[in-house]
């Protein structure tokens, strides 16, 4: 009989997203707190952005300290070519649905999750993988958040449907990178990849999401940076908490 186990938990792990997008859109905002929720959001991207792009430096750089030049010299190529064409794409296409941008850069970031799940239970710590799953869980409804807050800011109505769609291309990911169990390997370069494309997605949203907050709460003032700080200082700290507890 064919094991879903993996598969099971990184869907648990993702689809928790639907729920932070399904509770922004179920409140109501006025301009001010309309702006906070931005401001929110862009330190919630800020962070995320900065953690996928310093994963893919971190496996360009480890080929450079092992000595495996032509490695590194491949991963360098292909994470640069990633980066600018993810931000070229976009830019052709100024007038995308933001919200989906969103969504597609999350889930290559989630897809990253998936795999340390994988990793758990390839080494059989079926607890490991139940602590990542639950983990990843908690932190992945705070994406919810980065999903619904362009429509708002849009003035754009989104349905349930598209909605649990957005959340469900963010998250589901995570269940394709648990799915890696089944293969029991992994290319490091590709990884790069996947966090350069994640990284360069969430910028280009993070900077039109905080330009947006700036606008309605009044500019670059205390207001706008307290909000990027709150958002930062929450994600980070879920991750440092996963961490802390042996999760990542």
């Amino acid at each position: 009989m064919f094991n879903l186990f993996p598969i099971i938990l990184g869907f648990i792990a993702g689809s928790t997203v639907a729920f932070g997008s399904i509770i922004v859109t179920a409140r109501k905002f006025g301009k001010t707190k309309l702006g906070y929720l931005a401001a929110f959001t862009g330190g919630i991207l800020s962070y995320l952005a900065l953690d996928t792009g310093s994963g893919a430096e971190e496996i360009v750089n480890n080929f450079l300290i092992s000595n495996e030049y032509k490695s590194f010299l491949v991963s360098l190529i292909i994470t640069s070519i990633g980066f600018l064409a993810t931000w070229i794409s976009l830019s052709l296409f100024e007038r995308n649905d933001q919200s989906l941008v969103v969504s597609m850069g999350l889930g290559f970031h989630n897809i990253g999750e998936g795999f340390a799940i994988a990793a758990a239970l390839l080494a059989g710590s079926i607890s490991s993988a139940w602590a990542f799953t639950i983990g990843f869980a908690v932190h992945n409804m705070t994406e919810g958040f980065a999903i619904s807050t362009p429509s708002f800011i849009n003035r754009n109505k989104v349905s349930i449907i598209r909605l649990i769609i957005l959340s469900l291309i963010a998250g589901l990911p995570t269940a394709l990178g648990a799915s890696i169990y089944y293969l029991g390997i992994s290319n490091q370069i590709f990884l790069a990849l996947l966090d350069v494309v994640a990284s360069a997605s969430l910028v280009y949203v993070m900077v039109k999401i905080n330009i947006s907050a700036a606008s309605l709460l009044g500019g670059f003032k205390t207001k706008f940076w307290t909000w990027i700080f709150i958002g930062v200082a929450i994600t980070y700290g879920l991750e440092s908490l996963l961490t802390f507890l042996g999760m990542t």
